[in-house]
């Protein structure tokens, strides 16, 4: 991390990786059209990263000098994919830490007096984390910043900077490593990173399937899962928005037998239920294919959590990848209509 101002901490990080590469956020506004096409080929390349730099960003935060903070004392936010990072902490530390929309926040900003402030952002320029980090001094007691840009604005609002590392393509496309290495940020701050991380980027056994990934493309997705794996049911669905261009959602398994369930078609749509063993999870994946539903299982046995949200986040990332290439996408699907990213650009930043 790093001191706001420019002064060094004991958490302070360099400002290249291994390889000394810098870490720049590529912007949608600047992307040159025959670079976002090559936005699924980028995406293959930073999940296979995963395996060295994983590992290797753990090993470095493992280095580092970690203040004693209360878990119940931490309050996380994000937006997109940080959100599903900041709803991982939460669900890490047992509800201990709370995880909470960053305008949320805002509305009621009381709810952070004498708590630290955790606002995952990887790019840091999100307009709504940067306010609210502004409006938080003399507030909470603490606000840090996990982003890979330790120069960004929200950086430089904030107290103190935890920076992702990674190695990036430098080409716009669908969050994957940034998205793993914040979790392993947030693990980190709880005092809960394993000894040793190992993943795997392979492509998926796609067996587990009740479709094929053809077929799993032409409707909606809803994912399903309980404590971390809702954090990841989120992600899942968000790697299928912006990859696919696809309707999908997640939901706690409580919720699904209600409202929800009536809308899901038999035939056309997917629901991926993300187990950690013999809990409800399996018994409503049993129960939907008995009755006809498409229902896929992705079981991971109970063990670190931490190691096995890694690998269900890579196995959802190429779940996307793998569908986008068997329906022969060229770019993520989020790059392809250029007024709606314009809209997005100016929603966030």
């Amino acid at each position: 991390m790093r001191k706001a101002g420019g002064q060094a901490s004991s958490f302070n990080a360099r400002n290249a990786t291994s390889d000394g590469s810098t870490l720049a956020e590529p912007t949608a506004r600047t992307q040159p059209r025959a670079e976002n096409e090559m936005s699924m080929r980028a995406m293959a390349e930073e999940i296979s990263s995963q395996t060295q730099d994983l590992p290797g960003f753990a090993s470095q935060l493992r280095k580092k000098h970690l203040p004693k903070l209360q878990p119940s004392n931490l309050i996380f936010a994000g937006s997109g994919d940080s959100y599903a990072a900041a709803i991982f902490a939460q669900e890490l530390s047992q509800g201990e830490s709370r995880a909470s929309d960053p305008y949320e926040l805002l509305t009621n900003i009381r709810r952070i007096r004498g708590k630290n402030l955790v606002i995952i952002s990887v790019g840091g320029r999100t307009k709504t984390n940067i306010e609210l980090a502004r409006k938080a001094k003399g507030i909470s007691t603490n606000t840090l910043a996990i982003t890979a840009n330790p120069e960004s604005p929200l950086a430089r609002e904030c107290d103190e900077t935890l920076r992702l590392q990674y190695r990036a393509t430098g080409t716009l496309t669908s969050g994957t490593i940034s998205f793993t290495t914040s979790l392993l940020a947030c693990a980190f701050l709880l005092r809960n990173l394993p000894r040793t991380v190992q993943v795997k980027t392979a492509p998926i056994d796609t067996a587990g399937l009740t479709t094929n990934l053809k077929q799993a493309g032409k409707g909606a997705f809803v994912f399903i899962g309980s404590g971390v794996n809702y954090a990841l049911s989120l992600y899942g669905a968000a790697k299928i928005n912006e990859v696919l261009g696809a309707k999908a959602e997640a939901a706690y398994p409580e919720q699904l037998g209600h409202a929800r369930l009536f809308a899901i078609d038999k035939k056309r749509d997917v629901i991926v239920c993300i187990s950690s063993g013999q809990d409800k999870v399996v018994e409503i994946h049993e129960f939907l294919l008995k009755d006809g539903f498409q229902s896929s299982i992705l079981k991971m046995p109970a063990g670190d959590a931490v190691n096995r949200s890694l690998k269900i986040a890579v196995y959802l990332q190429r779940l996307a990848l793998d569908i986008a290439k068997e329906n022969r996408m060229i770019e993520c699907s989020f790059l392809a209509d250029e007024k709606r990213l314009d809209l997005s650009n100016r929603l966030i930043y």
